[in-house]
């Protein structure tokens, strides 16, 4: 069995400053940080990576990761990969979160192109000590387990693996159908990102989806393969991104994970 730590994608508190979502961690009993790019800590911020890193400490948290949208409108310039990672180094991420293009074949995978940045991103992040996990995102080469195990075949190096989500970009799916999109990207596996939508424009308190999220955590918690340590389960996009929301989640999240707050 897997642990799975629970944890908080800081994209989730994008209005709040960085000390105040690692305070807000460490209050929801979240022990692991996913910081993102986009707002708290953008690529070649020095600053914000190192404020970010002593913020976490300072929260009794980890840094698990950086959420980056490198790939996300194709390929990245040199000087771009190079920001990310620098960034992921200073800010002590063991792992670095990139997608595959919009608009991607979603059953066939991602073109010749974007394979060999993606490769080549890889092996520039393993020189580093580092991991990369793909977005599992809807519109992209990585919306469906078929395409993501594409996208890993294709690429083929062993720094890579992916996250699930809740594909909300398809018909309602069952519990017993996520719990089996976890167990097919099998060893491919690393992070979850946790949240519960009836739509993408209806967020929902996290337990309503407690069927679809036992069945979930159990079946990531079995899964055997090469990640190494724990994953984690990060709570991303509550309801109107309030903090009293991210409490009443977390709080949730963390019976089921069998998690005490200190």
């Amino acid at each position: 069995m897997t642990a799975i730590r629970p944890g908080l994608c800081s994209v989730t508190l994008r209005a709040l400053p960085i000390d105040a979502v690692a305070r807000l961690a460490d209050e929801c009993g979240l022990r692991a940080i996913e910081w993102g790019t986009d707002v708290h800590v953008p690529p070649g911020d020095v600053l914000a990576a190192a404020r970010a890193r002593t913020a976490t400490a300072a929260a009794d948290c980890v840094v698990a990761s950086v959420g980056s949208y490198l790939f996300s409108a194709g390929l990245p310039a040199a000087g771009e990969t190079q920001r990310l990672l620098d960034t992921a180094v200073g800010l002590g991420a063991p792992n670095v979160r990139v997608w595959t293009t919009f608009g991607s074949d979603s059953e066939t995978g991602a073109d010749a192109a974007m394979v060999d940045g993606l490769r080549t991103f890889c092996v520039e992040a393993g020189t580093r000590g580092l991991t990369v996990g793909l977005e599992y995102h809807g519109g992209t080469a990585t919306a469906t387990v078929a395409g993501t195990l594409g996208v890993l075949e294709a690429v083929d190096r062993p720094e890579l693996f992916t996250y699930w989500q809740p594909p909300y970009w398809r018909v309602s799916t069952a519990p017993e159908s996520d719990a089996a999109e976890v167990c097919a990207l099998g060893s491919r596996l690393s992070h979850l990102h946790v949240y519960e939508w009836a739509s993408a424009m209806d967020r929902r308190p996290l337990d309503e989806g407690v069927d679809r999220w036992r069945a979930v955590l159990n079946a990531a918690a079995a899964v055997d393969g090469t990640w190494s340590g724990d994953r984690v389960a990060f709570l991303e996009f509550v309801p109107d991104d309030d903090p009293d929301a991210l409490r009443r989640d977390a709080a949730v999240l963390r019976g089921w994970l069998g998690a005490t707050a200190r």
